[in-house]
Order: C-alpha cells, then structure tokens, then sequence
C-alpha cells in the first residue's frame, strides 16, 4: 500500500469513526481487518470517541471536510462522497 493509500484509509477511517460507524463497518468500506482498523483509530487523536462530547465530534468531523480537498479531489478518492459529514 502507498503512502497516499495509507493517507486515504486513515482519513475514511477517521471520518466514519467520528460519525460514529464500528471498526467492522469501516473494515469493510476500506476492505482492511478489523484489527487494522482498530490500529488505524487507537493510534489517532481520535482514538477516545467515547470520551467526546457530540459537539467535539462534530468539530472534529468539520476540520476533517475542510481539509477533504487536495487539488481540488477528494483526499478519499470520492468513497466519501454519498456521506454526511455528521455525527449519528
């Protein structure tokens, strides 16, 4: 996997955390094990969703949509695209 592909799992990973999807969701929108996801996330700033309040989740999630666009595409390749940058 390049650096770029790594880049983009962790940004999806990232996001669909913070809405608030499981590891095994994101598993299998990223086609990883669940354990990698869980490495993904335990070794992010986002690691403590629990913790969070929704209003924390939610600025966090804003950042993630700001910075969403490199160049104009979408750091997730457009997997992102039919989602709604919005805590569940």
């Amino acid at each position: 996997m390049s650096a770029h592909h790594q880049d983009q799992a962790k940004y999806v990973a990232y996001v669909l955390w913070l809405i608030g999807y499981s590891y095994a969701t994101i598993g299998k929108v990223l086609q990883l094990k669940r354990s990698q996801v869980g490495g993904i996330i335990d070794r992010s700033e986002y690691a403590g969703r629990s913790a969070m309040s929704r209003a924390q989740r939610a600025a966090l999630l804003k950042e993630l949509e700001e910075i969403r666009y490199e160049d104009g595409r979408p750091i997730d390749g457009g997997i992102l695209d039919p989602i709604s940058f919005r805590v569940m």
